[in-house]
């Protein structure tokens, strides 16, 4: 007995069809399911945007401690935690320059206070960004982790500038540090308020109390303002404290500052939960409590409750072993109905394909001749 081949017949060109189709489907259907994003650290204005920007005429991109501690201020920049520096100066179509510069902190806390340790005038909901001051020339905005600063003489166009780079950036929502939300509205100017993350800052340009600078341990937030009160006037000092124990002991030991203080002036504090508050000036005692009293701390309790210890069975069985065999029923079922769909939606366009196209019956599949002698 001999076996031949006669002929083998295979309709390529169907499959090559059918394979088309397949892909065109699958690329229409992929961004439905994924979505791709483009992160970039470039957020000055496209070319061509702003008519008065006649060319570049600097440009400066610096990671490295080294170089970011030759900045301007540049110890207390890394110790508040920059980690990049990007400058870009133009020069305009008339006369004079821009300048835009963007510092990359690790949070927005430490954005805000740059903004109010290099603003002369109290920070305004953005935009431009979350946050921003306007000065002589020059905007001070800040968003999310970032603090932008443009600097310009000719009339608006810092502004314009600024609003376009913090566009870029994305703005949120505007969330002034927790801290600052306790300055007494009514005796307290906002204008002045300092907010520092770190002691070298602080030194440089907080205030001191009692004539000495604040001895404050790491990972504590400092916030100052100038109160007045009763025709009485002075600054106030909050700090807060990661736990309220710290808080206690700081205050009870008195390790912040001398107790005696030398400058003629009276010290007045309080203590409530993690925070310290501070109030020097010639304030009475009773205008002093006042003020003091009304800066709170209120506790919140949350009940948690473990429902890993609760042990429930039904049937004599844990309900989580029968909650995953009752998922697992669940999703092979599931698997069952999408693939009976998907075979009859693919029989379905296998049949619609043939009649469209007129193509036979027979030549989907392949037909062998075989002569059995």
């Amino acid at each position: 007995m001999t076996c031949s081949m006669v002929d083998i017949m295979i309709p390529l060109s169907l499959q090559m069809r059918f394979s088309i189709l397949i892909l065109c489907v699958l690329l229409v259907l992929c961004p439905l399911f994924g979505q791709t994003q483009l992160v970039s650290d470039n957020f000055y204005p496209a070319p061509m945007e702003f008519k008065e920007l006649s060319s570049i005429l600097e440009e400066k991109n610096v990671k490295d401690p080294e170089q970011l501690a030759a900045l301007e201020h540049g110890a207390l920049l890394l110790e508040t935690g920059l980690r990049q520096y990007t400058r870009r100066s133009y020069t305009l179509a008339g006369a004079g320059t821009l300048s835009i510069e963007v510092l990359t902190v690790p949070d927005a806390r430490g954005a805000y206070s740059l903004l109010t340790i290099f603003s002369d005038t109290p920070p305004q909901p953005g935009p431009p960004g979350d946050f921003y001051t306007a000065g002589s020339g020059s905007i001070l905005s800040i968003a999310g982790n970032r603090f932008v600063r443009v600097r310009a003489a000719a009339g608006d166009l810092a502004r314009r500038v600024a609003l376009s780079v913090t566009n870029r950036i994305g703005s949120r929502r505007p969330n002034p540090p927790a801290l600052i939300k306790h300055f007494p509205k009514d005796s307290c100017d906002p204008s002045t308020v300092r907010y520092f993350l770190a002691s070298g800052a602080l030194r440089s340009f907080g205030t001191p109390v009692a004539g000495t600078a604040l001895a404050v341990p790491p990972d504590v937030e400092v916030a100052q303002a100038r109160c007045a009160s009763a025709g009485r006037n002075g600054t106030m000092t909050l700090l807060g404290f990661p736990t309220i124990v710290l808080a206690e002991e700081y205050f009870n030991t008195g390790a912040i500052f001398p107790r005696d203080p030398s400058g003629g002036s009276d010290v007045y504090t309080r203590q409530t939960g993690p925070m310290v508050a501070i109030l020097e000036g010639n304030f009475e005692p009773d205008s002093a409590d006042k003020t003091l009293g009304s800066i709170t701390f209120q506790y919140s309790v949350k009940w948690i409750y473990d429902r890993a210890s609760q042990s429930r069975t039904l049937w004599g069985v844990p309900v989580q072993l029968l909650g995953t065999v009752v998922r697992s029923l669940v999703f092979v079922a599931l698997l069952c109905l999408g693939s009976i769909a998907a075979g009859i939606g693919l029989a379905a366009g296998r049949i619609y394909y043939r009649k469209r196209f007129g193509i036979p019956e027979s030549s989907e599949f392949i037909r062998l001749k075989i002569n059995e002698d």
